[in-house]
């Protein structure tokens, strides 16, 4: 299949999910809330960090000892606090990006000053995406791609946390998504980055869509074609998922229903709609009651099968709603290094595809050769130029047809 049909398939399948979400604020919320923490572990986890997303969530709600690295999972909630709210690149770049950069700067480690953009430079990383902001995917795709170029792959974090970022905003500027922007308020990143609603238009996760069905590699520059094909397959799969959200909300809200006299169960399940991870100490801190209470309500909930139990043993338990809790069992270990060798479920790709770090002297390679930044951005409007064939030739097909 050409560009061109990937590209239209991928846009297509996007379209589907976000109009299913825009009719489905709800909806919307909860399936935002699991992507963007399956999205931050998976971006960690393709660094060669080790880490899961059911030990990340433990970790920064608790505290918890887990396998994983505390360094792998301070990491991530620098990452969710950017998915979850990612600024107005369009309306204020330098912001936008210099928030990306400290986001995706790697815990303990200084970044070489050489590789830092400089502010006039930025805007240029944002306006290579807006020229195609029409088509969401590709206008992410091609401020990935400036930013990658530009900063000689200094950081594929902040690259695909620009991706989220600058097709989320092309969605509200074609208005497909209300403006949900909003600035930083009073609650503290670093504590509340679990708890925060997500303020964001992104429909695609770049690192769920390369992990989800076995590894593949992040490449602005080179990778288009593998990226929709690897967006596609993920998109379709929410497509089905939302289904699955759906239930658990209608669910939700028969219990809610269902709660009677003095019963804090509807606050509980309010405070479940906001933040779907929990444990007995967490709902006796928010709702005020005694450990006995919690528990009785968690139980409840549990028996009606709107919550799991995600530890496994009876001390220090958490639950989460169910269909975070089968997603977060299936994509745990994206990082993993096992023997120094990264652990790869090889996809339908093969061995060429595997997850491998990016060196700096790969980075460096080649300098900066100021043509192929232009070359980069000319391939990506073939690509666009092979959308408008597809979609001329399937209006040819229909005209005929009628």
């Amino acid at each position: 299949m050409d560009i061109g049909s990937l590209l239209l398939s991928a846009e297509t399948h996007a379209a589907r999910v976000e109009g299913i979400l825009l009719a489905d604020p709800s909806l919307a919320a909860l399936w935002r809330m699991e992507t963007s923490l399956l999205e931050a572990a998976a971006s960690v986890g393709l660094e060669g960090e080790r880490i899961s997303t059911q030990g990340m969530v433990l970790r920064l709600i608790s505290g918890t000892a887990m396998d994983e690295d505390a360094r792998a999972a301070e990491m991530a909630l620098k990452v969710l606090t950017v998915i979850r709210r990612p600024g107005d690149p369009f309306g204020a770049p330098v912001a936008a990006l210099r928030r990306i950069e400290a986001a995706a700067a790697p815990i303990g480690q200084t970044r070489d000053e050489g590789d830092r953009l400089e502010d006039a430079e930025l805007p240029l990383v944002v306006e290579a995406g807006r020229a195609w902001s029409q088509v969401p995917i590709l206008a992410g795709w091609r401020a990935a791609a400036s930013y990658a170029f530009r900063s000689r792959r200094s950081s594929p974090v902040a690259e695909r946390l620009i991706f989220m970022t600058v097709e989320g905003a092309a969605r509200h500027l074609q208005g497909l998504s209300p403006d949900r922007r909003a600035g930083r308020d009073d609650l503290d990143e670093r504590a509340g980055g679990l708890l925060m609603p997500a303020v964001a238009g992104w429909i695609v996760p770049p690192s769920v869509s390369l992990t989800r069905t076995g590894f593949r590699v992040w490449s602005p520059m080179t990778g288009l074609a593998t990226f929709l094909k690897a967006a596609t397959r993920s998109l379709s799969h929410d497509l089905g998922h939302l289904g699955t959200l759906r239930h658990e909300l209608g669910r939700l809200s028969a219990m809610t229903s269902s709660a009677h006299g003095r019963s804090r169960l509807g606050d509980l399940i309010a405070y479940l709609r906001a933040q779907p991870v929990v444990s007995s100490a967490m709902v006796m801190d928010h709702l005020g009651v005694t450990r006995r209470t919690a528990l009785s309500l968690i139980g409840e909930l549990v028996d009606a099968g709107c919550l799991s139990n995600l530890t496994a043993r009876s001390t220090s338990r958490f639950w989460a709603l169910p269909s975070l809790a089968a997603r977060m069992g299936h994509a745990g270990g994206a990082g993993a290094v096992r023997g120094g060798v990264f652990a790869s479920r090889e996809g339908p790709s093969g061995p060429s595809e595997r997850l491998k770090p990016i060196t700096a002297l790969e980075r460096m390679k080649g300098g900066r050769d100021e043509g192929q930044l232009d070359r980069i951005m000319a391939d990506l409007d073939t690509a666009m130029s092979g959308l408008d064939d597809v979609v001329r030739r399937a209006g040819g097909r229909q005209r005929k047809e009628e």
